[in-house]
């Protein structure tokens, strides 16, 4: 609690953008925790304490909370109407009762419309307990809150659900992307995760873009979807809400793809 109450934690958002013409897509809202005495740390450092001590619920709300108010100060300002809001979810919070309805009522709270809030649930959670996980997904569809499977490619277990859950999504999880141009195994799996992407009319962004040989890989490809230290690093809010107002970052993979 106390955690949450003096402002340790922050979120920083990490842009999603086409490779093709460099326009932003979205933004993921990505949480940070500034430890008195570790400095900087990402999830993976605190979020299995915060469950472990039963604030994996408190914090995931206290991120949606602050992800919504950033993303609609910004469409106040007329700044990213059309880019879309992704948001991690625990599964702790995906199993937990109510769970799409405190979600509901946040996105209702705060004036977003249905279609631009997609949360983002790794591969593993959805087999942990598929039938809640199916309920919860069906409920958040029928809210207009989107779905995406973070981390797509980790595990073999969902490609046999694919076909019966409300997914919006796929991102292509970044240790099949960072060295796509090197790694034929990499990119045998990747194009398998496209075209099933195809093939169930999903959307697809690859993680974990860090070089132009992987944007080129991908782009030549069919994803033109992705984010990544390649485009842009983690920003603040309202270093966010400027690029958004911009509308694009500078990218020009044309010689490679020629």
């Amino acid at each position: 609690q106390n955690v949450i109450e003096t402002g340790a934690l922050f979120l920083r958002y990490l842009p999603e953008v086409d490779m093709r013409t460099g326009k932003v897509l979205a933004t993921e809202a990505l949480v940070r925790w500034q430890h008195p005495t570790r400095g900087l740390l990402a999830p993976d450092s605190f979020i299995g304490v915060a469950e472990s001590i039963n604030l994996a619920g408190e914090l995931g709300r206290w991120v949606m909370r602050t992800a919504c108010a950033d993303f609609a100060r910004w469409r106040e300002g007329g700044v990213g109407l059309d880019a879309v809001l992704r948001v991690n979810v625990s599964p702790v919070q995906l199993v937990a009762d109510g769970f799409a309805e405190s979600v509901a009522a946040i996105v209702s709270e705060f004036g977003l419309p249905r279609g631009s809030v997609c949360l983002e649930i790794t591969e593993s959670i959805v087999v942990q307990d598929i039938d809640v996980t199916r309920i919860t997904l069906a409920k958040l569809h029928d809210v207009g809150i989107q779905v995406a499977i973070d981390d797509f490619g980790t595990g073999y277990s969902v490609l046999s659900l694919l076909k019966s859950l409300p997914v919006d999504a796929l991102k292509i999880d970044k240790s099949f992307v960072r060295d796509l141009g090197a790694d034929p195994g990499d990119l045998a799996i990747v194009r398998a995760i496209i075209a099933l992407a195809e093939a169930f009319g999903l959307q697809l962004v690859a993680e974990g873009v860090e070089t132009e040989t992987a944007a080129i890989t991908l782009l030549r490809h069919g994803c033109h979807r992705a984010q990544g230290f390649l485009l842009s690093r983690p920003i603040a809010s309202d270093q966010m809400e400027a690029l958004l107002r911009r509308g694009r970052v500078s990218v020009d993979f044309s010689a490679g793809l020629a």
